[in-house]
């Protein structure tokens, strides 16, 4: 986790200073650690796993460094888009009701329908924070790129988070009523690999 929170923090640093060398050794290290893991019949994570070390590999070689610093933000934006949207296809659970599922038993069809729709949302919505990454990498600033990728759409990702679990509160009374810490409590102590199915 901590490793996870220093990547960023590194990047903006490697985006101000020209100094990318930092950013590199976290990014190689998340990848060494994330190697080992199993993602159960999911084959998407794996590759963007290899696609950031073989990233991490050119990056230090590389001539130009921010242009290749582009890139694991997009696999991260991307690839998570991905793990929402590849739920909803059919003969999968939607990712959303997995978890809901998992945190508080069998859902009734209010339940179902309002966690495959913010499946689906989730989904967009990272599609697009990604899409926002590639423009201001072509159209804006270095500094403006950075700021927005390695602060601002976390932010983004948190407050989006923190709406959709009051919206569900107030959408779907019928469901135990935790409070915001707690529900993160809960979701944290699930195992990924139940995640999927």
């Amino acid at each position: 986790m901590l490793l996870l929170i220093t990547y960023p923090v590194t990047v903006h640093y490697g985006v101000l200073t020209a100094a990318y060398i930092p950013a590199v050794v976290v990014l190689a290290a998340i990848a060494g650690l994330q190697a080992g893991n199993r993602t159960d019949g999911f084959r998407i994570l794996p590759a963007l796993l290899a696609m950031t070390l073989v990233l991490s590999v050119a990056l230090l070689l590389a001539d130009n460094k921010y242009i290749l610093l582009l890139w694991p933000p997009l696999l991260i934006y991307f690839g998570l888009a991905a793990l929402f949207a590849v739920s909803l296809l059919p003969g999968r659970q939607p990712l959303v009701t997995r978890i809901a599922t998992l945190l508080d038993g069998a859902l009734d069809e209010a339940a179902l329908r309002y966690t495959r729709r913010v499946t689906l949302v989730w989904a967009l919505f990272l599609t697009v924070l990604g899409l926002i990454s590639i423009v201001l990498a072509c159209c804006g600033t270095r500094e403006a790129w950075s700021l927005y990728t390695n602060l601002l759409g976390y932010l983004l990702i948190l407050a989006f988070f923190a709406v959709e679990f009051l919206w569900r509160r107030r959408c779907l009374p019928q469901l135990p009523r935790r409070s915001f810490t707690a529900f993160m409590a809960a979701l944290v102590r699930l195992d990924p690999g139940s995640w999927r199915r």
